[in-house]
C-alpha cells in the first residue's frame, strides 16, 4: 500500500534548516515503515525507562515527547506512540503530521473513531479524551507550534492534506 505524498522525491530545504539537519530529516522520512519502526522503537524506549522524555532529556530528538496510546480502530489493541507535544494548560496539543505524508498517521485515524486515549508524561499515566482543534484554535496555537518544531509548518507545506491538531484534556489518572 503506498501512501507516499506525490512530491516525496522533490523535496526542497527549507532556510531554516542546515543540509545536514535536512539530510537527517530526509532519511528519517524516506518512506512510512521507517517512520512507524522509529516509532515503535522509541515507544519501547519510553516504557522502558520513561524518565526525562517529557522535557526532552531522554527522546533522541532532545524535543519534549509523551507516549499517547490509543484503541485501534481496525484491532481494538491499545497502541503506543511517542510525539512532539505542547502544555495548554492542563490539556496537552499534539500535531498529526507524519512528516507530511498523504494520510493521517494511524494514531489521528484512531482517535477519530475513539477519542478515548492514555497520555503518558514520564512515569505519570492520565486518560484522556481527544478533540480536533477549531479553527480559531488552530489558528491562534499554529505559530506556538511552529516555534517548538519549524518542520511542521515545511511538513505542511509538503501535502494538501490539513494537519490534525488535537487537544487532549486529562480525565483522571490511569
Amino acid at each position: 500500500q503506498q501512501m507516499a505524498s506525490s512530491n516525496r522525491d522533490q523535496l526542497v530545504k527549507p532556510e531554516f534548516m542546515s543540509e545536514q539537519e535536512f539530510q537527517w530529516v530526509k532519511q528519517a522520512t524516506e518512506s512510512l515503515e521507517r517512520i512507524r519502526g522509529d516509532a515503535r522503537a522509541d515507544a519501547a524506549a519510553y516504557q522502558a525507562n520513561p524518565d526525562g522524555w517529557a522535557e526532552g532529556r531522554s527522546s533522541r530528538s532532545g524535543m519534549p515527547t509523551l507516549l499517547l496510546t490509543t484503541i485501534g480502530r481496525k484491532s481494538g489493541e491499545k497502541r503506543a506512540t511517542p510525539l512532539l507535544y505542547l502544555h495548554e494548560g492542563w490539556r496537552v496539543i499534539v500535531v498529526g503530521s507524519l512528516a507530511g505524508y498523504d494520510n493521517h498517521p494511524f494514531w489521528y485515524l484512531n482517535l477519530q473513531a475513539n477519542p478515548n486515549c492514555w497520555v503518558q508524561l514520564d512515569d505519570v499515566v492520565m486518560q484522556g479524551v481527544a478533540r480536533d482543534a477549531t479553527d480559531a484554535e488552530r489558528e491562534t496555537h499554529w505559530p506556538r507550534v511552529k516555534a517548538l518544531f519549524p518542520a511542521y509548518d515545511y511538513f505542511q507545506t509538503t501535502t494538501p492534506r490539513k494537519f490534525g491538531l488535537v487537544f487532549i484534556t486529562p480525565t483522571g489518572l490511569a
